[in-house]
């Protein structure tokens, strides 16, 4: 593979990085918030709403690193 291949391979994985956390951040906003945002319109969120979407985003986030952990100690056994 020529170091220009090994370039374009590096860049496009960088990019499919990318495009999965702003996906992860989107589905997690979304959810996050439908489950807690209750004052909607109102221009900003009360307490125990804030708090909700902090231990929402937590959990998620938690989740998302114990599924990423799984998943390189299976790749990692594969090899």
């Amino acid at each position: 593979m020529s170091s220009e291949q090994a370039a374009a391979i590096d860049q496009l994985r960088k990019e499919v990085n990318a495009q999965a956390q702003r996906e992860l951040l989107t589905k997690m906003t979304e959810k996050c918030f439908a489950k807690c945002a209750s004052s909607k319109g109102a221009g900003h969120l009360e307490r125990s709403e804030q708090l909700c979407l902090g231990q929402c985003i937590d959990r998620y986030v938690d989740c998302m690193n114990a599924v990423n952990e799984a998943l390189v100690n299976r790749q990692q056994e594969r090899s």
